[in-house]
């Protein structure tokens, strides 16, 4: 099973969220289990946007060397012909851009979307899962 994970997963934890264990556990079982997971670009730039924002720029740094330590986690990048099939299915699906990148990659990759977002409740194109529902 490939997972993407979404941008929210993440900021949930990075931020110390309301659900933040639940997230750092679901990370934590990607790692452990090696399962196959993906970060879009896009969503690892709005984290680095968002937490610089927040000067959390030390915090970032860590984040980032942590995830690139994490061999089984890759980055998938678009391209600009699929930028312009995210913004199709933005306007099909009524999703924002963010939300339409992650729609898109767990697509593309026939993956698992792990999120926090509850506009994937009702898309029935993927299988998505919260973060307590990893095993």
């Amino acid at each position: 099973m490939v997972v993407i994970i979404d941008t929210n997963i993440f900021l949930e934890y990075l931020l110390a969220q309301e659900k933040a264990d639940d997230c750092f556990n679901a990370i934590k079982t990607i790692i452990n289990t090696n399962a196959d997971a993906v970060i879009s670009s896009f969503s690892l730039h709005s984290i680095e946007v968002i937490m610089l924002r927040n000067k959390l720029n030390i915090k970032l740094k860590e984040f980032l060397s942590a995830l690139s330590d994490i061999k089984h986690i890759k980055v998938h990048n678009t391209t600009p012909v699929e930028d312009m099939e995210i913004l199709d299915l933005m306007e099909n699906t009524r999703l924002d851009f963010d939300d339409s990148v992650q729609l898109y990659t767990a697509k593309k990759l026939n993956a698992t979307l792990l999120t926090l977002d509850k506009h994937f409740d009702n898309i029935a194109a993927i299988k998505v899962i919260k973060p307590w529902e990893i095993t």
